[in-house]
């Protein structure tokens, strides 16, 4: 017997010894950030341009914080409550997914460094991680410059006083997603101009990535990269999956031709004329038409992935078209753009969306297509 207890008291050692590893390493290393930088937004008309087109038909923070009428495709925003807060369908997500306030009202007291590492770094201003389906991943590819853009933005936004919560995440992913965070040691450089370059940063700044890539404990699936199948499910609405993009002809987007892509992008149809959910294609009207062709380049460039995706099932009708007609980006002046040139754009997916821990803040884009 005295064999048995000696195992047995050494199990209980090994397990004690386990648990204190993943204690200090999950909640006493992780999740990593540095101090939040000393930097200020500008307020110059030219900057505040910059980071309104930024928010709204680019990096999608507007998507992700602003409520929307999961009734009408597309994802269109209230433009008198832009950045006051939106409630995410949870489906079969552990907690509750909240893409919170970030006007003046709820984070007039966090520094411009705060927001910066907030939106890029994944960090609270407590330094509590926030939940990555707000894609500081890929946001973490925009350079101060235009990151100072769209906090000015921000700034100049009506303050709103609407609660809308806190995201909740459940053990075990509250403690997977710690390691999410990346600390940056600097300005990433500037955006190239070559189309190919640009689109394919620009697919996972428009969280393209995000939305089309299964995840599995709040990591991407590497071997199923854009090749779609994320669930989105509202019992309001339905249930939708996002969309292969990948060049798979049969599964994917290889037999769309790069105006059907455009198609997707302006009009919110599928090459078969279907009307898309959950992509915020409404937001992709005012993006740049060069900037959405360097996307359809990146696209053409992905590794085919055969994975069929399962077909949407709306439960309601497709309204008609109230929205009005595509709106021509802001005009900007050759400084608020220098630190992505004509940088912006999105792919078929907006985004992951913001979604942050306690009142964090950030600037996701959120959503999947269904091409």
């Amino acid at each position: 017997m005295k064999w048995v207890k000696r195992i047995l008291l050494g199990l209980l050692v090994l397990m004690v010894i386990a648990v204190g590893f993943i204690g200090v390493y999950f909640y006493l290393l992780h999740p990593k950030s540095r101090d939040a930088p000393t930097v200020t937004a500008p307020k110059t008309p030219e900057a505040i341009a910059r980071g309104e087109y930024l928010a709204k038909h680019v990096a999608g923070c507007v998507v992700c914080h602003s409520p929307m009428d999961l009734k009408i495709p597309g994802d269109q925003w209230d433009e008198t409550k832009i950045f006051a807060g939106r409630v995410f369908p949870s489906g079969d997500f552990p907690g509750k997914l909240i893409g919170p306030n970030i006007t003046s009202a709820a984070v007039g007291k966090w520094t411009d460094g705060e927001l910066m590492r907030a939106i890029r770094e994944g960090v609270d201003r407590d330094g509590k991680t926030l939940f990555p389906m707000m894609p500081y991943g890929q946001l973490n590819q925009l350079t101060d410059e235009d990151t100072l853009a769209i906090i000015a933005y921000m700034r100049s936004v009506p303050a709103q006083t609407t609660t809308v919560g806190k995201t909740e995440v459940k053990f075990p992913v509250s403690m997977f997603i710690r390691l999410a965070p990346k600390p940056l040691s600097g300005s990433p450089p500037a955006w190239p101009t070559d189309p190919l370059a640009r689109g394919k940063i620009l697919l996972g700044v428009m969280s393209c990535t995000e939305c089309h890539t299964p995840m599995d404990k709040g990591q991407l699936v590497e071997s199923k990269m854009f090749a779609g199948g994320n669930k989105f499910s509202e019992p309001s609405l339905g249930t939708i999956y996002s969309s292969n993009i990948t060049s798979d002809p049969a599964t994917g987007i290889g037999a769309y031709s790069d105006e059907d892509l455009m198609r997707v992008f302006r009009e919110g149809k599928g090459k078969d004329g279907r009307t898309l959910w959950v992509m915020p294609w409404r937001a992709y009207r005012g993006t740049k038409e060069e900037d959405l062709r360097a996307v359809i380049a990146a696209l053409r460039s992905l590794k085919p992935i055969t994975n069929t995706v399962p077909a949407p099932k709306v439960l309601v009708p497709v309204p008609a078209e109230t929205a009005p007609p595509p709106v021509a980006p802001p005009a900007e002046s050759g400084s608020a753009a220098a630190g992505s040139d004509s940088a912006a754009g999105s792919a078929a997916a907006g985004s992951g969306s913001a979604a942050g821990s306690g009142d964090a803040a950030g600037s996701g884009s959120g959503s999947a297509a269904t091409p």
